[in-house]
């Protein structure tokens, strides 16, 4: 099963998203995703300088990709799998090594 875990970037703790009653959705889509496509870990680090981003990390690959945290609260579950797809391809883009024209 894969482990989605969410971080603020300032200090290194770790914070849960599951209080929000929206989230379960959301969280439960990017956890079927994320299994299809092979990732044991997915981690979401949130801006310091902005608190709605949350940067993604799939496996060990931070991305320069971030998705907005009101897909969390706001329980945007029919966009979710797209915003994937789109961290995916930045994780892509990166190991050809084009990352650092997305930056």
């Amino acid at each position: 099963m894969t482990d989605i875990k969410f971080f603020n970037e300032s200090d290194g703790k770790e914070f849960s998203m599951s209080q929000h009653p929206k989230a379960a959705r959301v969280l439960d889509d990017i956890r079927v995703w994320a299994e299809s496509n092979r990732f044991e870990h997915v981690t979401f680090w949130r801006d310091p300088e902005d608190e709605h981003k949350f940067w993604v990390q799939l496996g060990d690959d931070r991305l320069n990709y971030w998705i907005h945290d009101s897909t969390f609260t706001e329980g945007k579950h029919e966009t979710v799998e797209m915003q994937m797809d789109y961290a995916r391809g930045a994780q892509r883009r990166s190991a050809a090594g084009f990352g650092k024209f997305d930056k």
